[in-house]
């Protein structure tokens, strides 16, 4: 069996496009952006695979759209003739820039093709080709809406294997959080400015909790250096990496988290940002989220993925635009422990630990 896979610009594609490509029992060739990220992470991977130069359009007009209209128009060219040489038995894409064109190859040359949509509000590219696909998976529930629902099939979002794989009792126990409640900060692998600042404004609160331990990672471009303060929880401070920092005995900040699957599955409440991959992470693993959308996601789609959480009781959504109202919202919901026990249960229900499995079964099915 041999199966083309396109996906790229940004994690939220490649990712699922690498968890997809690793289950399938299959020769693979990978097509990405020569922009996008997967130009550094797809030589790592083993994996055949050709880049193609594409880009998205300008919002507003632009000489530019012209250049990209060009690139999409040969890269759809090129696309073909990959197509022909490898002579694949389904073509998979899980969107960005450069799933257009290989999406549009695979249609021209009556090739199955199968569509991955990982956010509740899809983006251009899969919206486009979704009259032409067989089956599209839909990584978030009320992506159905906007898409023809007879393709349409809940799968869930393929997660890493780390992940699946985490405990939460034993995550906790190596932890030695004991019966403290865990609260995590993320902003993504890049961190997030507003929500950084808007937690920073509540250390001195949350300093003075002991029944609270709270891991706040900033992302590299906003850490700010501190000394090591005494801790009563080393084996924590050595689980989130070499550069994390205890600024109290209970707040510990960092710029990237070593082993987010071991933290992750011992917290008890979340706040975050809205992308995909990072929500049907914790919905496999039952925490409850607040959740500040990125206002400039493309299509706004982290609030439509929000929203769904929010519709689900699996979350709380805070705009960013009122950023200012999570003090109350984190401090409500720190005293509400059945609450939180009521919104982990919701949220496993908006995930699927076999995603990638229930996807592989439905591309052997459809070919």
């Amino acid at each position: 069996m041999r199966v083309v896979i396109a996906g790229g610009g940004t994690g939220g594609h490649i990712y699922p496009a690498l968890a997809i490509a690793s289950a399938l029992d299959a020769e693979i060739l990978y097509i990405g952006g020569k922009k996008g990220i997967e130009k550094d992470i797809l030589p790592t991977t083993g994996l055949k695979y050709q880049l193609l130069d594409v880009e998205g359009f300008q919002r507003k007009l632009s000489l530019r759209n012209f250049v990209t209209v060009y690139k999409a128009f040969r890269a759809t060219q090129k696309s073909k003739s990959l197509l022909k040489d490898f002579k694949p038995d389904c073509v998979v894409v899980t969107g960005g820039y450069v799933s257009g064109p290989v999406g549009q190859a695979a249609s021209s040359l009556k090739i199955p093709l199968f569509l991955q949509e990982q956010n509740s509000y899809p983006g251009v590219t899969i919206k486009l080709l979704a009259k032409k696909a067989k089956k599209i998976f839909l990584g978030s529930k009320g992506a159905e809406k906007y898409l023809p629902e007879n393709k349409c099939i809940f799968t869930g979002n393929p997660v890493r294997q780390e992940i699946l794989r985490a405990d939460r009792a034993k995550a906790r126990l190596e932890l030695g959080l004991g019966d403290k409640t865990l609260l995590m900060v993320t902003g993504g692998s890049q961190g997030a400015k507003a929500i950084n600042e808007a937690v920073r404004g509540l250390y001195e609160k949350l300093s003075k909790r002991n029944d609270l331990v709270v891991v706040h990672h900033t992302g590299r471009n906003d850490f700010v250096e501190t000394k090591n303060k005494e801790t009563l929880y080393p084996r924590l401070l050595k689980e989130l990496g070499a550069d994390a920092r205890a600024i109290s005995k209970n707040i510990f900040i960092t710029p990237f988290i070593q082993n987010m699957a071991s933290v992750l599955s011992a917290s008890d409440l979340v706040v975050s940002r809205a992308g995909a991959i990072f929500l049907s992470e914790a919905a496999v693993l039952g925490v409850p989220l607040i959740m500040i959308p990125f206002p400039y996601s493309a299509e706004d789609h982290q609030t439509y993925n929000a929203m769904v959480w929010k519709e689900k009781n699996a979350g709380l959504l805070v705009r960013e635009s009122e950023i200012s109202s999570l003090e109350e919202s984190l401090f409500g919901l720190l005293k509400e422990s059945v609450l939180r026990k009521e919104m982990s249960l919701n949220a496993t229900t908006l995930g699927n630990p076999n995603a990638t499995e229930v996807i592989v079964r439905e591309i052997h099915s459809g070919i």
